[in-house]
């Protein structure tokens, strides 16, 4: 009780035998709990690429070779966007970043597309990579902010 928002980072492995689900469980479970205590703010984390069909303009190694790697991480992310997006009671906000790195945070802006990645202006990524540390300062910062309510934004820093 007396919370107002619930930022989550959850993360599965890949599974090359069986079907990612943790992401739905999960998020299935904390929308029900949130419902329980009455807290109605949800900042989710997912990544780029979750939509099956958004890595094409994606560098041949990404598209090729990692992509297919976490499809199965992807796909659930995907289901778990697609969940979120029928539920009417809970505000929520889906961050999409690229891959992820552990190095401390930067001073950089923060770049932000509606989309399954932030393109240039060309239409291709820009980048391919952020610091953990810049994602969880973009969270934050939603918390005071209502311009990605109910929707999914896809970042990078500049």
């Amino acid at each position: 009780m007396g919370q107002d928002a619930v930022l989550s980072c959850l993360g599965f492995p890949i599974s090359f035998w069986q079907g990612v689900t943790g992401y739905t469980q999960s998020m299935t479970a904390t929308l029900n709990a949130m419902r329980d205590v009455k807290v109605n703010r949800i900042i989710t984390m997912t990544a780029w690429y979750t939509d099956p069909n958004s890595g094409s303009n994606a560098s041949s190694f990404i598209r090729f070779m990692l992509l297919p790697m976490i499809r199965s991480v992807l796909n659930n992310m995907y289901e778990m966007e697609n969940l979120l997006l029928k539920t009417d009671d809970i505000n929520w906000t889906v961050v999409r970043p690229p891959g992820l790195k552990n190095t401390p945070q930067t001073v950089e802006a923060i770049l932000t597309h509606d989309g399954y990645y932030v393109p240039d202006e060309t239409g291709q990524p820009i980048g391919q990579s952020m610091s953990r540390e810049d994602v969880a300062r973009f969270m934050l910062s939603l918390l005071t902010d209502n311009s990605w309510m109910k929707k999914a934004v896809a970042i990078i820093t500049k």
